[in-house]
């Protein structure tokens, strides 16, 4: 299953052709994709932060409603602990929330739509970009 990195869905809330084509093309095929909890964090605290946060709070919320939201369960946590230390011992650093993301997909046998390198770097993760 398509899991929708934060990037990818703040390009599809500004309207990014290359976004919007992408999505319109797993539409096309019938294709649910999903998000992750983490995501959804990181989209309501930016617009929050936002100087039109009321609107844009309201934007966060339909546009989640199209995913499924993948919950941050014990699983993910047991798949995040050793990753994110193969990540540190391999000197490679994505940050906290990108191997949060990242262990949610590995959980869900999916494939993550984001235009951020560095996810390639995280083992069995496969990155669709756009």
């Amino acid at each position: 299953m398509p899991v929708a990195d934060t990037c990818f869905l703040v390009d599809l809330l500004r309207r990014n052709p290359p976004a919007v084509g992408l999505y319109t093309s797993y539409e096309e095929q019938d294709i649910a994709l999903s998000t992750t909890a983490v995501t959804a964090l990181e989209l309501y605290k930016g617009a929050h932060l936002s100087a039109r946060s009321e609107k844009n709070i309201e934007k966060v919320r339909v546009l989640l409603s199209l995913f499924e939201i993948l919950p941050l369960d014990l699983r993910v946590c047991e798949v995040f602990g050793p990753l994110s230390a193969e990540l540190k011992k391999k000197g490679v650093s994505i940050g906290d929330f990108d191997e949060v993301i990242a262990a949610t997909v590995l959980c869900h046998d999916g494939v993550l739509i984001t235009r951020d390198d560095h996810f390639s770097q995280v083992p069995g993760i496969e990155v669709v970009g756009y």
